[in-house]
């Protein structure tokens, strides 16, 4: 999956919640839409690559990502 991927699901994703810890700020608690990322999503697993929850693939098929 590309950069531009974890973006993707990350803006259209409905089950997203920010990881302050991997946001950078740990007192911002909101995040813009075009920041946005998997890679800062409490259920992402950056050392597996995965989506803790299994929504990746499906929010990456759906019709707004086509």
């Amino acid at each position: 999956m590309s950069t531009e991927q974890l973006k993707a699901v990350g803006r259209s994703c409905e089950d997203f919640e920010l990881d302050p810890s991997r946001y950078g700020n740990n007192l911002t608690m909101s995040v813009s839409l075009q920041e946005r990322s998997c890679e800062i999503c409490r259920h992402w697993d950056g050392n597996k690559k995965i989506c803790r929850i299994g929504v990746f693939d499906e929010v990456l098929s759906s019709p707004d990502q086509t």
